[in-house]
């Protein structure tokens, strides 16, 4: 189920940037909808607030009620709308979950206009057919406090002198000598540890998807997961976050909204996390306080401050339950958010998001989107789609990043893990 490989989001944005539409203040006939109502799974529980505040007002202005709820869980609670017969007419997902879903259950999104607006090349497919609209694009890596790293060492802090994880525990030995006892911050949750810091290793054996997909077969047919490089260099990683976790004197009982609070108050100088944080950490930010994003340490040169960038969300829209009426206004909501000035402003200002669509004018709210941008501006990023690995992979095989980080398990033990985890599995 291979599609088209991206390794440069900067490079597609540049060549499609004179294909954007321009935006439209407001339609120049309004559909009204007769009073129907769109239920829409949120899987981004950070934007719910806002996200039900925008559909309101659209909903208003076309006769729609929207039923907005929330979930950690979009595999699960698809799997339990569509067993009820009550899925939702729109969900916002993960790739997987399109990729696994998208044939049976999903709209076929291919002839949508924002489609040669960054549709195409960011959008999850299956068989080359689209059913993901990319709803941002977010990485990977750590958000550092930039103003707290520098008050420490007296002199300004370039992330890129720190690619390497001999640099890198230089620089934490430094801000531990400088009075920052424990620099890093470790989430414990299953999706950060099984799926976002063990997704590396797929990620950055070459930062393509065919390095990914090779080091799934490799890893089948018998060659062991202990001596491939990547894999080592994230043991290396995850032993000096151990080491320095602001949580280590109990690891599993690490607390999100406390964790947000340690950065951006600057008890601690690089949170292994994502740039979708910016939410959680808002409301203790000092507005003189600088932060930004960084790749984890790298041992192989080619991979070194590269930054994994990819649409982390796809809306997609049921094909099997939803009636004609209801697709529709889903499709022309969707079209809302890439070309209206109303929609653009929701996706950038009020979302918080770095857009997949490259007609949309309007630059990053926030620091650390700010410094994504100039990775992607520059070209130093990566992208393994359309590589996915199993929906069961973050609930499986985060336990076993749990047990190493409490000192349950080793080196050797987690990948026996991974090699037993693919034994009865195969990527998408």
């Amino acid at each position: 189920m291979k599609a088209k490989q991206i390794t440069s989001i900067a490079a597609v944005a540049l060549m499609a940037a004179s294909m954007g539409a321009p935006a439209v203040s407001a339609e120049e006939s309004t559909t009204d909808y007769g009073g129907i109502t769109l239920t829409l799974m949120n899987s981004k529980p950070e934007i719910q607030s806002e996200l039900e505040k925008v559909t309101s007002e659209w909903g208003a202005e076309h006769n729609v009620t929207f039923d907005v709820y929330k979930t950690d869980a979009p595999q699960d609670t698809l799997a339990q709308k569509y067993a009820s017969g009550d899925a939702p007419v729109i969900s916002i997902c993960d790739p997987g979950n399109v990729t696994e879903m998208g044939e049976e259950k999903f709209l076929d999104l291919s002839n949508e206009k924002w489609v040669a607006d960054g549709g195409d090349t960011l959008g999850t497919k299956v068989n080359g057919v689209l059913y993901g609209f990319p709803v941002c694009v977010e990485a990977d890596g750590m958000v550092y406090n930039k103003t707290a790293i520098e008050d420490i060492l007296g002199r300004e802090f370039v992330a890129d002198d720190y690619a390497t994880p001999e640099k890198f525990e230089e620089l934490l030995k430094e801000l531990r000598d400088g009075g920052m006892e424990n620099p890093i911050i470790l989430n414990q949750e299953i999706w950060s540890l099984g799926g976002h810091l063990l997704g590396n290793i797929y990620v950055f054996q070459d930062g393509t998807a065919d390095g990914s997909y090779k080091f799934v077969k490799d890893t089948q047919e018998g060659v062991p997961v202990k001596d491939n490089a990547m894999f080592q260099n994230l043991i290396t990683d995850l032993d000096m976050f151990i080491e320095y976790n602001i949580n280590k004197k109990d690891p599993l009982a690490a607390d999100y909204d406390m964790n947000a609070a340690y950065l951006a108050e600057g008890d601690a100088a690089f949170w292994v996390n994502g740039s979708w944080v910016w939410p959680d950490m808002q409301e203790y930010v000092d507005d003189s306080t600088d932060f930004g994003i960084m790749p984890i340490p790298k041992t192989d040169e080619s991979m070194q401050n590269k930054i994994n960038a990819f649409a982390s969300k796809d809306i997609a829209i049921d094909k099997e339950m939803a009636t004609e009426e209801q697709q529709k206004a889903a499709l022309e909501f969707l079209d809302w958010l890439v070309y209206s000035e109303e929609g653009q402003d929701a996706m950038v200002n009020r979302f918080g998001f770095v857009v997949a669509f490259t007609n949309n004018p309007n630059a990053p709210v926030n620091p650390i989107n700010e410094n994504l941008k100039t990775y992607i501006d520059s070209g130093n990023t990566v992208n393994n789609a359309p590589y996915s690995g199993p929906t069961d992979g973050n609930a499986v095989m985060g336990p076993h990043m749990q047990a190493y980080v409490v000192g349950q398990e080793n080196a050797d033990d987690l990948a026996k893990d991974i090699e037993d985890y693919w034994s009865t599995r195969n990527p998408k």
